[in-house]
């Protein structure tokens, strides 16, 4: 049986050869939604934040904890079911504040932003469940994504990759209690995991010396961290694009196949609504029912929403079905529902086991994806998606590189 310390090894050298990366079409035409998502909700953030930064302005790190933070502003960045993480708001982040600060790097993007999306989604599985339970795998994959992300941008070899990741394994942090409480604390550890991930390619660029055996002993990650050592479907590299959706609906990302279910089951089943049950996985269910937070995590008042609007971006308050509904924790996966109940016109149930937006390309996802983004950016939602596009083919020459920067330092 190969021992965790071997994998771990085996893992990270893969990761730090980044000719084996896939440009395929699909991951490519993937790679320019999610990058434009990105980018809409740093500006979008920019405009609702309404404060100075220092950040914003302070170099490649400061400018990488900036847009970390800003894209999860909101609680609208990208979302991985299969790893339970945010990898876009932290390697895009690292990726695009090292190519805006150092100019003569930014051909390198395709290739800093694929690694890192790579290195963050073979992390996050590699890490495995026990490890999620007490960290924020966000903060301690995204550690990785960002040192990938920075490593490929500034044109680190193999050698020097791997040392980079030494270097960020060896500091990195985010405790699991950000994912409980919420409310835009996790913004905080993406902001640190974006920043450290730089910072290693850099001393590593700089040859800082790091720890050799990074993995194994008392104080190895190992054991520190509680890593299972998974190896998901056989596969031990993820290539961290094509299992990442956009989150559209305008509520948290745990109840968006509860918000399709229930305005799906609306539209087909008539009659007055006598009762509508909605179950959730049980380990989010206490943060959904919980009248404590905001509406925006509420389950109950956003199904009774879906409901009387139909259409799962439109969450107007609606109390006069709120009292038919009724939201229960179950063992069911995280990202799925399954609803029941009934109308004056008979029963119903539907059960969802993949939550939306990870079909990109089909017609209903590319509608909610621009309804989302025009209501948050507005017409601007355009202009960002050609420049995503130019970024992505090659194509952006640095007229577009400054508009660029000034959207994303925008305050």
């Amino acid at each position: 049986m190969v021992k965790k310390e071997e994998l771990a090894n085996e893992l990270i050298e893969k990761l730090s050869d980044f000719s084996t990366l896939d440009y395929s079409e699909d991951i490519l035409n993937r790679l320019e939604v999610l990058l434009s998502d990105f980018i809409i909700c740093v500006l979008s953030a920019n405009f609702k934040s309404n404060s100075q930064s220092l950040l914003a302005h302070d170099g490649a790190v400061g400018l990488a904890a900036r847009l970390a933070s800003q894209s999860a502003f909101e609680d609208k960045d990208d979302l991985d079911w299969s790893a339970v993480n945010h990898p876009g708001s932290v390697v895009f982040a690292a990726s695009l504040a090292t190519l805006i600060s150092y100019s003569r790097f930014r051909p390198n993007f395709l290739v800093s932003a694929l690694a890192g999306m790579r290195a963050s989604a073979s992390i996050a599985h590699f890490f495995g469940a026990s490890h999620r339970k007490r960290w924020h795998i966000t903060a301690t994959a995204g550690t990785f994504g960002a040192a990938a992300a920075a490593a490929a941008g500034i044109g680190l070899d193999k050698t020097k990759t791997r040392h980079a990741f030494h270097l960020a394994g060896a500091n990195m942090g985010g405790i699991g209690q950000v994912s409980l409480e919420l409310q835009g604390k996790p913004r905080f550890n993406r902001a640190s995991a974006a920043t450290l991930g730089l910072i290693a390619a850099a001393g590593a660029f700089e040859n800082i010396p790091t720890v050799t055996n990074l993995w194994t002993g008392s104080r190895g990650l190992i054991e520190i961290f509680d890593i299972e050592a998974v190896i998901t479907e056989n596969q031990l590299i993820k290539n961290g694009i094509q299992s990442v959706r956009v989150r559209t609906f305008p509520a948290s990302g745990f109840i968006q196949s509860a918000l399709l279910g229930v305005s799906q089951l609306s539209k087909e089943n008539s009659g007055l609504l006598k009762n509508l049950t909605v179950e959730t996985n049980a380990g989010v269910y206490p943060i959904l029912s919980d009248s404590s937070r905001d509406r925006w995590w509420n389950l109950q008042l956003n199904s009774a929403a879906a409901w009387a609007s139909k259409d799962p971006m439109i969450l107007t308050p609606a109390p006069e079905f709120e009292k038919f509904v009724t939201v229960v924790g179950s063992d069911i996966p995280l990202g799925s529902t399954r609803i029941t109940g009934s109308t004056t016109k008979g029963d119903f149930e539907l059960y969802i086991s993949d939550a939306p937006g990870l079909e990109l390309f089909k017609s209903t996802e590319i509608s909610w994806r621009q309804r989302k983004w025009s209501a948050m950016v507005g017409s601007e939602w355009e202009i960002i998606a050609q420049l995503a596009h130019e970024i992505v083919q090659g194509k952006i020459d640095e007229i577009g590189w400054s508009q660029l920067e000034k959207l994303l330092k925008s305050t």
